[in-house]
């Protein structure tokens, strides 16, 4: 029961929750500073650093190379490996259908980052293949292409064995818009913030948290995501 009612609290909060404006993000970074009395990040600074730290966090939800283990092809941190990584990733996973040129190749879809699965018209699994297999996969008597589709990856897009398949279906991981704070300068020069030519963090507050916590890293401020969630509320209560 208790599992039970944990699952429920984490859907709630990925699924209900309002996501975090890029302005409020930059309010945590610049409170976050001034308490550790570190300087200032101007605005353009900020936009550097938060997508930054945003690339981080995409790369460690992924399954970061420095991550895997020898004699263990898996990173301790990996989207598929369990619920909780794949439901952060959700804002960032879209469909798409893929018309296969005669040649089996067709490029990837805009803004691919990496492929979640692939089927068939018909709704059968088309499995990735590495291409030292390939050879194998194209002589199985047992599991004929034929029948059951593979597909390699490219620098360019997929290559699709029976060449024949015509198209498939995809759901994949796209990669995250660029976080903009906008602004304009006032009489005095000051950076003010405009909504109009800035774009959101498409990413739950939750996982804000860890992408602000890795930007003030790279800024040189060493907090927690505890500490940040703290330092949100603060700002929230003062209205700032």
């Amino acid at each position: 029961m208790g599992f039970f009612i944990w699952k429920c609290i984490i859907f709630v909060l990925y699924n209900f929750q309002i996501k975090m404006t890029v302005d409020t993000a930059y309010k945590i970074i610049l409170f976050a500073i001034n308490k550790s009395q570190n300087g200032y990040v101007s605005p353009d600074e900020f936009n550097l650093i938060i997508n930054q730290a945003q690339t981080q966090f995409m790369n460690y939800l992924l399954g970061e190379f420095q991550q895997y283990q020898v004699g263990r092809p898996i990173s301790r941190v990996q989207y598929g490996n369990n619920e909780t990584t794949r439901q952060r990733l959700t804002p960032f996973i879209k469909s798409a259908s893929l018309t296969v040129g005669g040649d089996g190749t067709v490029l990837y879809p805009s803004n691919y980052q990496q492929t979640d699965t692939m089927w068939t018209t018909n709704d059968s699994r088309v499995k990735f293949v590495s291409q030292d297999y390939l050879s194998s996969y194209l002589s199985s008597k047992i599991d004929p292409v034929a029948t059951n589709p593979i597909y390699l990856l490219n620098m360019y897009g997929f290559k699709f064995y029976p060449s024949t398949i015509g198209s498939a279906k995809i759901n994949y991981i796209e990669t995250p818009n660029q976080i903009v704070w906008g602004y304009t300068t006032d009489s005095n020069g000051l950076p003010v913030y405009a909504p109009s030519s800035s774009v959101d963090p498409r990413w739950y507050d939750v996982d804000m948290m860890e992408i602000i916590t890795r930007a003030l890293r790279i800024i040189g401020v060493n907090l927690q995501s505890g500490m940040v969630s703290q330092y949100a509320n603060e700002i929230e209560q003062k209205g700032q």
